[in-house]
């Protein structure tokens, strides 16, 4: 599916950096706006800020929101059905490998807390990030670890309890990325990946094409819309969100 335009009212975008900001929009919207699927798409996360490195994966009506705010690398048309989905999904426990700046992260957590009991939340990554580390020692249930989530003491940490939802946004080779669903798979109810319809990690996107070939009636949910320019532009699709049920 091709989203055909960006429709973003005149808005200014938050600040570069400013996680404070975006958590305060967050936790203050009226929940009939955060339930608002379009109004995610067209306003919400565009303003909450994008990441602003590959700029020619994004379509140009979004480049005034990259490189600002929060700095999450995903489409706003993917990334508001992903967390629709997740609202309704009991979510009580979160683990995400690979946070980068935080910023998936931090709106998964933010966005869960205003309809779900989200009580632990986990995030991994190898390069440490003072976003991620302030927002960890300031929220009550949030961890922060870095490290490389194939080290031994890291999969015995995902081993070590029952995660309501394992995302999976780390290592992109085939290799790392299998290496992460198979500390997670046995450990988890719900396992999400990150990449799966991007051209530039085709080992991700071999991973998801082999677990919904062996689990196609886990395969949950899909987010993979494109946007039209971008498509036009390069002829590739990019990002795309994938969520398998495995408890």
């Amino acid at each position: 599916m091709h989203w055909q335009d960006v429709r973003v009212a005149d808005m200014r975008p938050l600040p570069d950096g400013d996680v404070a900001g975006a958590i305060r929009m967050i936790r203050e919207a009226p929940l009939r706006d955060l339930a608002d699927e379009r109004f995610l798409i067209e306003e919400f996360l565009p303003q909450l800020g994008l990441n602003g490195e590959i700029l020619q994966e994004f379509p140009e009506g979004l480049y005034p929101w990259c490189g600002h705010g929060i700095r999450s690398w995903q489409y706003p048309v993917q990334f508001a059905r992903y967390l629709r989905f997740l609202a309704g999904q009991r979510i009580r426990s979160y683990v995400e490998i690979g946070c980068r700046f935080g910023g998936t992260f931090i709106i998964v957590v933010e966005y869960l807390r205003r309809f779900e009991d989200l009580s632990v939340a986990v995030a991994m990554d190898i390069t440490p990030t003072d976003a991620m580390a302030r927002y960890a020692a300031s929220t009550d249930g949030v961890q922060y670890r870095v490290g490389d989530s194939a080290d031994p003491l890291a999969v015995a940490y995902l081993g070590s309890r029952r995660w309501d939802l394992a995302f999976i946004d780390g290592d992109h080779s085939y290799a790392g990325c299998r290496s992460d669903f198979m500390a997670v798979k046995n450990h988890a109810r719900l396992v999400g990946l990150h990449d799966i319809a991007n051209a530039h990690c085709p080992g991700v996107v071999q991973n998801w094409q082999e677990i919904s070939a062996i689990l196609p009636r886990a395969r949950l949910f899909e987010a993979v819309d494109q946007y039209a320019d971008v498509r036009a532009r390069t002829g590739k699709t990019f990002l795309g969100i994938g969520v398998v049920e495995l408890g």
